[in-house]
């Protein structure tokens, strides 16, 4: 069956979901499409090498116009969600600076919503919210984690300088040190409370009883004593709870809206009538994977407000989230500079009359299987022969049969009606890892640190050949020194359309299942070509480590101003800065990434 455009955009996700931004021309070539307009990635690379001093460099690629369209994106989604269900109060947003603090992400935030607030985590995000809200005071701060009475006094000289602030309460002694150090107006207060219903996600287990945030019960009761006991419920004027983080269970979310909003009427009942928003956190996940459904924006959003409509129906409180994943993850792109491909078998044979007859001969027998269980019992009792270690020149062509069986053996694995049964099981793992590997002249500990620290899937896309039938799957080998320095997961499409590589890996399945490797087009291609790692801005700029003392990418900003413009925004890191964190000088002379990284006028 001849290979089609169509598919190719079926197994790497691309136009779709959270890929929408990215397409294939006639060519083959993956291009990058904002606002109907279109430029290849070999373009957008080509001017970065004609741009600055870097030929074989790996950067990252800042794409502003995919967050100011997923903040219009939520508000949208609301927006709809209160009209179908006639519900009158406003919906605000609020982004939380600990998913990526970049500058370029806040101005971007600022310039694309009149209105947008920010969530601060520490003292530390808090006094950057200031120096970056300095001309935007009336754009509210969530004041959210732990804070010390140091903390609590630069709060108090920020309402004081007209910054409009709210305070988010956890604990008895944080309300007791707000109330003493703080006036008692000109500012909000929230009540923290833990989520009593647990979610499923990636960081599902943030939520419930034993969360790490917010107040339990008993808590709630001690600090509501204590605004009566001073006089100050005008103060709270907001009920917060997080749901956890990448949550993709939709019921979930509901049972979640249902405890917060059963809360927020107790706490009406009880006199706190200044109440009037409900801040639901976070939660809004990311599409990684391609498997969540089209809507689920819009689900999630019609989820709270359907909600707040039937259980708080006079009340209807202002809808607050957190959302930060969903608005950044799209913005950032790492672009991985390919410089080597290596093969774990031999591809060649040395003596064919002899090794190559010998051992095929043997292999002959491993062939004769009747079922994909049956061919996993074969290729394990082949690998668990002892190869033969007399001369190079055996073992080569040891090597290079058991290549051609694993490769035969994996054509009838798939013919077979009961293979999707053993995909689950080790041997199934081990018999489908890839036999080839790319190096890329990138660290995955500071461009993707989330693969490593949480296993965070992240797809990975070649920028040509896409208009042919994958030849292979390969993993992506990074140049640290660590073994956990590599991609080597792809998450399949769940489709009834059967897709192969042309060495007969099957590439979508009729249910979950990962593979130890993602498909590309052209193996030699990517000794020197680019791979695509999308959906790499949330997070991975926060929690980067400069493991082997490589330091950041380049960054480079693509944007559509009538015209595309492609500008470096920052140079590498230098090496003088990663060494100088580590006590030791260099001289600038030995540093090639000393200076900013563009080339000279000259």
């Amino acid at each position: 069956m001849k290979w089609k455009l169509d598919d190719s955009k079926l197994v790497y996700g691309i136009g779709s979901k959270d890929l929408y931004y990215l397409d294939i021309n006639k060519e083959g070539k993956l291009e990058l499409v904002l606002d109907g307009q279109r430029i290849s990635f070999e373009k957008i690379i080509e001017t970065f090498q004609e741009k600055t001093k870097y030929d074989d460099a790996s950067f990252a690629l800042r794409i502003p116009q995919l967050i100011s369209s997923q903040i219009e994106k939520l508000i949208t989604a609301f927006a709809e969600a209160r009209e179908k269900y006639n519900y009158q109060s406003k919906y605000y947003p609020i982004y939380p600076i600990k998913v990526n603090h970049s500058k370029f992400i806040i101005e971007t935030i600022i310039k694309s919503h009149p209105t947008y607030g920010f969530e601060s985590g520490t003292k530390s995000e808090f006094i950057l919210l200031l120096q970056a809200l300095k001309n935007e005071k009336h754009r509210l701060i969530m004041c959210n984690g732990a804070k010390d009475r140091e903390y609590l006094q630069s709060i108090k000289e920020a309402i004081a300088d007209g910054f409009k602030i709210c305070i988010s309460i956890e604990s008895e002694q944080e309300i007791i040190d707000t109330l003493d150090i703080l006036p008692q107006e000109n500012y909000q207060l929230a009540f923290r409370i833990k989520p009593y219903v647990t979610l499923h996600g990636h960081w599902g287990a943030s939520s419930g009883r034993n969360s790490k945030f917010g107040l339990a019960i008993g808590e709630l009761h001690d600090v509501i004593d204590i605004l009566e006991e001073k006089k100050v419920t005008h103060l709270l004027t907001m009920l917060h709870s997080h749901p956890g983080s990448q949550i993709t269970d939709l019921e979930g979310f509901e049972r979640f809206a249902t405890f917060v909003a059963k809360i927020y009427k107790l706490l009406h009942e009880r006199g706190f009538t200044k109440l009037k928003t409900i801040n639901f956190g976070g939660g809004l996940p990311i599409d990684y994977d391609n498997r969540l459904d089209e809507d689920f924006m819009q689900k999630y959003a019609e989820i709270f407000v359907k909600v707040l409509s039937k259980k708080l129906p006079k009340l209807q409180p202002i809808i607050m989230t957190e959302s930060g994943r969903a608005i950044t993850a799209l913005s950032t792109l790492v672009i991985v500079k390919t410089i080597d491909r290596y093969s774990m078998f031999s591809e060649a044979y040395y003596d064919k009359t002899l090794g190559v007859a010998y051992w095929g001969k043997k292999a002959a027998k491993h062939k004769e299987v009747s079922s994909a269980r049956d061919v996993l019992k074969k290729w394990s009792s082949w690998e668990r022969r002892k190869p033969p270690l007399d001369f190079l020149e055996g073992l080569n062509d040891y090597e290079y049969i058991t290549l051609e069986l694993k490769r035969e053996l994996r054509k009838l694995f798939f013919g077979f009606e009961d293979f999707e049964k053993q995909l689950d099981k080790v041997e199934a793992k081990l018999f489908l890892k890839p036999e080839y590997a790319i190096q890329g002249n990138f660290s995955v500990f500071n461009s993707i640190g989330d693969l490593v620290l949480v296993k965070q899937y992240f797809p990975v896309i070649p920028i040509s050949s896409l208009n042919q039938r994958p030849e292979t799957i390969v993993r992506l080998f990074d140049i640290t020194c660590d073994s956990d320095g590599e991609v080597a997961v792809y998450h399949s499409p769940i489709s009834d359309k059967k897709l192969f590589t042309e060495d007969d890996f099957q590439l979508t399945f009729t249910k979950p299942f990962s593979l130890g490797g993602f498909p590309i087009g052209d193996l030699e291609e990517l000794k020197d070509s680019y791979l695509v790692i999308p959906l790499a801005g949330a997070y991975q700029d926060i929690v980067e480590f400069d493991h082997n003392l490589l330091g950041d990418l380049p960054d480079v900003l693509v944007a559509l101003d009538g015209e595309w413009r492609i500008e470096l925004l920052n140079g590498a890191q230098s090496i003088s800065s990663l060494l100088a964190d580590v006590g030791f000088i260099c001289d600038v002379d030995d540093d090639p990434y000393y200076d900013n990284g563009k080339k000279s006028d000259k």
